[in-house]
């Protein structure tokens, strides 16, 4: 089970929500195109294009958009938008008009010819960026509505009724079926006492939840990468081929490497470029939860899904009956755990008295606090090393590039939830997503 994944926890959780998932399968519409003229929708317009009315200024960055809440009367509307960002952002109104995609530091402007009364939320289209914070609510008054009166229904018009049953509907499909496992393991060939591992990195398209497929990048075609194991004192040889449109390199984080071997262009050795291959060869000299991923153009190949874990285990670490790597990851894919958005994600199954090891990897560009809801955590390992003190936590903190192995001992039945405690991680009016799964102890 190092991937997370088993099959007996698949079947266990399936059979109890089928039935409900049939009768409660409907659709939910956000914001009615309705609200807006027929004319409302064409592409944003170069900035500072006149339009008759005063400009609303509006600015992306990351993860924030400013103002949180704007108003306007019903009529014609034009937003001046800004990305004072570091990377690419839109501003659209659900279910209504956007703008392109802005790079940083310029700027679009967006006209909107008869905005109607009422209350609609805005946001940066770019996978995860709303639920990481780019929303606000834009108020319009006048024109025949109240915005009072239009902000009625609990969200995006579904009365509180609607929502939960969408609530329900979307817990009740987990665990759901989507296209690939990530972090499935990668079996070397032997060439000379020498364990040889082959990665080649490419652009797929990864089913992140039911449905949503995202461009992404992969080794071997799989988010996360294949799962790297081998023993202290072996001799490996990692061959990248890059069928990428960029260069690229392997970083292997937390490895004592020789610094040629250490992947980072210019320092280590040259860009990987498109068409090529490189080979990283070494001896394995340290062991614990550690992880292999891109060094080259990192901000994006990283978050898009060229990251990978590499365990040694340690012969002093305690056993366990069940071992899961788990992958943090935010930004182009969403916020995801081993390559996945709940309700997609794994669920870790247990029979009551096992223990279970987790070991946490942070990819991702945020810090995510791990909760687990009905048992503490044992933190016994930190980036790679066994703590002298072992400690318990109710809530384990991961930073980018951390990793942290935990202890949980099943003591309690039930299905418990499993989550980042970064709540606009987890979940929202719509219910749960992300960076969510459980733990079932039978």
């Amino acid at each position: 089970m190092a991937d997370g994944l088993s099959d007996r926890a698949r079947v266990m959780l399936v059979w109890p929500v089928a039935g409900f998932f049939v009768v409660i399968a409907f659709g939910v519409g956000l914001i009615s195109m309705a609200a807006f003229d027929s004319a409302s929708s064409p592409a944003a317009a170069p900035a500072g294009a006149a339009t008759g009315v005063e400009p609303i200024r509006v600015e992306l960055g990351d993860l924030f958009i400013k103002p949180e809440r704007l108003e306007a009367p019903a009529g014609p509307a034009t937003f001046e938008v800004v990305n004072v960002g570091a990377t690419e952002h839109n501003f659209a109104i659900e279910g209504g008009p956007a703008t392109p995609m802005i790079p940083p530091g310029e700027s679009a402007t967006l006209s909107v010819p008869d905005l109607k009364a009422g209350q609609y939320t805005y946001i940066c289209e770019v996978t995860g960026h709303a639920d990481g914070g780019m929303t606000g609510t834009l108020v319009v008054t006048g024109g025949g509505g109240s915005a009072g009166a239009s902000a009625a229904p609990a969200h995006g018009g579904m009365s509180a009724r609607e929502m939960a049953r969408h609530d329900a509907a979307v817990t009740r499909s987990f665990p759901a079926e989507t296209r690939g496992t990530g972090g499935t393991d990668l079996r070397p060939h032997v060439v000379d006492g020498v364990k040889v591992f082959e990665l080649t990195a490419d652009e797929t398209r990864w089913e992140v939840s039911p449905g949503e497929v995202k461009p992404a990048y992969a080794y071997n075609g799989i988010v996360p990468g294949p799962t790297i194991r081998a023993e202290l004192g072996d001799r490996v040889r990692i061959v990248l081929t890059n069928r990428l449109s960029e260069p690229t390199t392997i970083h292997f984080h937390g490895m004592t490497v020789p610094a040629r071997m250490d992947g980072v262009p210019v320092m280590s050795q040259r860009a990987v470029l498109p068409g090529e291959s490189f080979t990283y060869e070494f001896t394995i000299r340290n062991t614990g939860s550690n992880m292999y991923h891109s060094h080259f153009n990192a901000q994006k190949q990283v978050p898009m899904g060229l990251l990978g874990a590499l365990i040694v285990p340690d012969p002093a670490e305690a056993a366990v009956d069940e071992d899961v790597t788990m992958v943090l990851n935010d930004g182009p894919l969403g916020f995801t755990m081993n390559g996945k958005g709940f309700p997609a994600t794994a669920p870790i199954a247990v029979e009551r008295g096992e223990t279970f090891r987790i070991r946490y990897m942070n990819e991702g560009l945020q810090i995510h606090p791990m909760h687990l809801h009905g048992m503490p955590q044992k933190v016994v390992a930190k980036d790679g090393h066994l703590l002298p003190r072992p400690h318990m936590e109710d809530t384990v903190l991961v930073a980018p590039g951390e990793r942290v192995d935990v202890l949980v001992e099943a003591t309690e039945p039930g299905t418990w939830a499993f989550h980042c405690h970064v709540l606009n991680h987890a979940e929202g009016p719509d219910g749960m997503f992300g960076m969510v799964t459980a733990v079932v102890v039978r």
